[in-house]
């Protein structure tokens, strides 16, 4: 592919929470109409007589096939009430269309201004922009999708005239998305705002932590990123390594929410990455300690964010591994304590601390816990006991 001259982006949602921004680059030397088209239908700034709809903006995905593409851009029937319908995904308008076209009340197909294939190129890559069409050769209109995976099936067939630069996991996300039978999404995947894009805008994103923060430089999905070598353990290490100190650098200045978002790629890229034991024991081992603090550093986050549950939770995955040192199980024992203590359940918080109290017998800290449980416990007995005897005393 040739290098372009524009960028545009797209900013998503789903039902109503935001995810990201998705920044496309265009093959404006490749697919000259395609990227016209496209350029005025993300600014929203050409009209045509009898149209409203002349802009991406409020229309949504309506046709999402996992590992195949995204679909998007029927400007007709999915830029208003969200909803399925027989016609959406018949429909769109490119600026090429015509005021007599559109009220031409005999055309069959809803789709206005088609215009001809350009690039029909191959997708060789996942993450292609390409123009989606009726079926037939030169019926490009506003409909495009976006590639989630190689589909040589495809060459040939379609318009080729952009990718994405930014914002893959945003991508993914979309590629996520519950959907019927029929590939269209169960959640309004909107398209909130779209325009040009420069470097000052930046690429917001909300479901995951793209600072570089470390040297983190590696795509939020292991398969997606081209950084290393994926066959050699040493690099998927040390890639995975650098997520978790990514995560541990915002950490300490008390971000939890995308320390977490950190620490939850790297486990994504160790659990890619981690080779069989049987396959190579010193690089699964290795892997292995790194999940270990993973599940540590993740489980002290959730209890930092007050969601004890998930504390918990990961905590449990650490004392579920084999061979961990008793100091990373008293770690695990103490802070589902804690998440036990502030939910008040004092018997499992009272089992806990002394679980870990016998892995690491020499903590003072965790006397005093234990101390403090029973004193919690002993009250709540008291206070049951005096609730209960006002049931047996003789009425004045």
């Amino acid at each position: 592919m040739t290098s372009a001259s524009s960028t545009l982006y797209f900013d998503i949602s789903i039902d109503n929470v935001d995810i990201g921004r998705i920044v496309c680059e265009l093959f404006e030397d490749k697919a000259p109409k395609a990227t016209k088209n496209f350029k005025h239908l993300c600014n929203g700034d050409t009209t045509i007589e009898g149209f409203k709809n002349l802009t991406f903006k409020g229309n949504y995905f309506h046709r999402i096939i996992k590992t195949f593409i995204v679909q998007c851009g029927d400007i007709v029937y999915g830029s208003d009430k969200f909803e399925k319908s027989d016609e959406i995904g018949t429909g769109g308008s490119s600026i090429y269309a015509t005021a007599e076209e559109i009220k031409d009340e005999t055309k069959e197909l809803k789709c206005y201004g088609n215009f001809d294939d350009e690039n029909l190129g191959e997708f060789k890559e996942p993450f292609l922009l390409a123009m989606a069409n009726t079926g037939e050769a030169n019926t490009n209109s506003s409909q495009f999708f976006i590639t989630v995976g190689v589909q040589p099936h495809l060459n040939g067939k379609h318009t080729i005239f952009g990718k994405v630069l930014f914002g893959k996991h945003v991508v993914r996300t979309i590629e996520n998305v519950s959907i019927d039978k029929d590939g269209f999404p169960e959640q309004c995947v909107l398209v909130k705002d779209c325009g040009i894009w420069d470097e000052s805008m930046g690429v917001p994103l909300y479901n995951a932590c793209n600072d570089k923060i470390g040297g983190d430089v590696y795509e939020e999905d292991p398969n997606d990123d081209s950084n290393f070598d994926h066959d050699n353990f040493e690099e998927s290490y040390n890639a995975s390594n650098i997520i978790k100190e990514s995560g541990s650098l915002l950490f300490k200045k008390k971000d939890f929410k995308n320390s977490l978002f950190k620490y939850q790629k790297s486990l994504r890229y160790v659990n890619e990455f981690m080779p069989d034991m049987d396959m190579d024991k010193n690089n699964c081992l290795k892997f292995t300690t790194l999940k270990s603090k993973l599940y540590l550093n993740m489980s002290l986050n959730y209890y930092n964010l007050k969601m004890y549950d998930e504390c918990m939770t990961y905590a449990n995955y650490l004392l579920d591994l084999d061979n961990i040192p008793d100091i990373d199980q008293a770690k695990a024992y103490y802070r589902r304590g804690n998440s036990y203590l502030m939910k008040k359940r004092y018997e499992d918080a009272l089992a806990s601390y002394k679980l870990c109290k016998e892995k690491n017998p020499e903590d003072k800290v965790i006397d005093q816990k234990i101390e403090s449980v029973k004193s919690l416990i002993e009250a709540n007995i008291e206070k049951t006991r005096k609730n209960l005897s006002k049931f047996f005393t003789d009425p004045k």
